[in-house]
């Protein structure tokens, strides 16, 4: 993506500091991999998903598409809080690719 970032969350100029949620600035939007990087601790990976893509399309999570169209919320909470460390879920919401990892990062890629 060249130019300015048009799904650029507001106010995201900062990191995450451990027990914050993902929603209080929103994931960070690294210009180098075209990616919108954040981190959750407290709350299940399904809510986190959904706070984090609806803060970077800058709209309410009630408008995106239900998450268990692209993946069951209830596993995918499962498998993140098994803790390996080594976990990489990709799944495709709404047009973006988002990666959830074991360490509790989330990616999302946005369309091209």
């Amino acid at each position: 993506m060249s130019g300015p970032d048009p799904w650029r969350a507001h106010g995201s100029g900062r990191g995450f500091n451990g027990a914050e949620r993902v929603t209080d600035d929103g994931p960070t939007y690294d210009p180098k991999t075209d990616t919108y990087v954040g981190r959750f601790e407290t709350e299940p990976a399904s809510l986190a998903v959904i706070e984090a893509l609806a803060t970077v399309r800058h709209c309410e999570p009630t408008e995106l598409e239900p998450l268990y169209s692209s993946v069951d919320p209830d596993a995918l909470d499962r498998l993140v809080a098994s803790g390996s460390e080594k976990l990489r879920i990709r799944v495709h919401i709404d047009g973006f690719d988002v990666v959830v990892t074991g360490s509790r990062r989330i990616e999302i890629t946005p369309p091209e």
